[in-house]
């Protein structure tokens, strides 16, 4: 960071601009925390209002988020998505012009029993992955998979689950090319805490804010082809719908108003 702010318009702009883009060169990565008010205040030689008005900047434009007594940290940028449209992780992340890749946490084999508690009806394998966006943790992915589809998708099985470790693997894909469509799907979104353990894989506070995301998903005759719950971190994730208003409750309302 240089004192040399350009000469014109308010200091606290110039700083605000100094401060983006050194979070959109990378200077700052998603999750670092920025340079305290206090030494904001000294490397600039201005007073604390004019920091606090230059980091305000950067909160409202989502570059930054404060945490409560532990200073300002960069914004991991969020991921959009649109209801209506189901896409994989990594489709929607590379639509967005960003790199995704992953890391295997874990692959097991589920007994009747075992996937009974997951909502799947006989046999599974649930593979456990830590999603990254351009090398950032990004989301924890756990996905359950009835046998009868994932033997017949290679890296599901005993002899190809080295294919999973491939840093573009994509779940959907490898069922598109295996002959498995899949077709529609139910989301259920809530949101939760982190715990400790994911705290750290996502490299956030414990405690942080969770979009879990919860999905079931079909073929066009509905059976399950997988079952899984997604966690992202509360930031990095936002959700767009539209919402009709439903013309016969409206109608109900009026009249009894009408009646009063």
């Amino acid at each position: 960071m240089t004192n040399a702010l350009t000469r014109h318009g308010p200091l606290y702009i110039r700083i605000a601009a100094e401060l983006r883009a050194g979070i959109l060169s990378r200077r700052w990565q998603p999750g670092d925390q920025l340079p305290s008010e206090a030494q904001l205040c000294r490397e600039y030689g201005v007073s604390r209002g004019t920091v606090v008005r230059a980091i305000e900047i950067l909160l409202q434009e989502g570059l930054a988020h404060r945490r409560q007594g532990d200073g300002t940290y960069v914004s991991r940028p969020s991921l959009h998505r649109q209801p209506g449209f189901l896409t994989g992780f990594s489709h929607s992340v590379r639509d967005q012009g960003r790199v995704p890749t992953h890391r295997i946490l874990g692959f097991t084999r589920l007994s009747a029993a075992e996937a009974q508690q997951y909502g799947c009806g006989g046999p599974a394998v649930r593979l456990s992955r830590l999603r990254l966006v351009d090398d950032t943790p990004w989301a924890l992915h756990n996905s359950v998979v009835p046998e009868q589809v994932a033997e017949r998708v290679p890296a599901l099985t005993a002899d190809g689950v080295e294919l999973l470790h491939a840093a573009d693997f994509s779940l959907y894909q490898a069922m598109e090319e295996a002959g498995i469509h899949v077709d529609h799907a139910e989301e259920l979104l809530r949101a939760r805490a982190a715990t400790p353990e994911e705290a750290a894989l996502l490299g956030v506070p414990s405690g942080t804010a969770l979009m879990a995301i919860n999905r079931r998903a079909y073929d066009a005759a509905g059976r399950i082809v997988e079952l899984v719950e997604t966690n992202y971190v509360g930031d990095s994730y936002s959700y767009e719908t539209r919402l009709t208003r439903d013309r016969g409750v409206a109608h109900m309302v009026s009249q009894v108003a009408d009646r009063h």
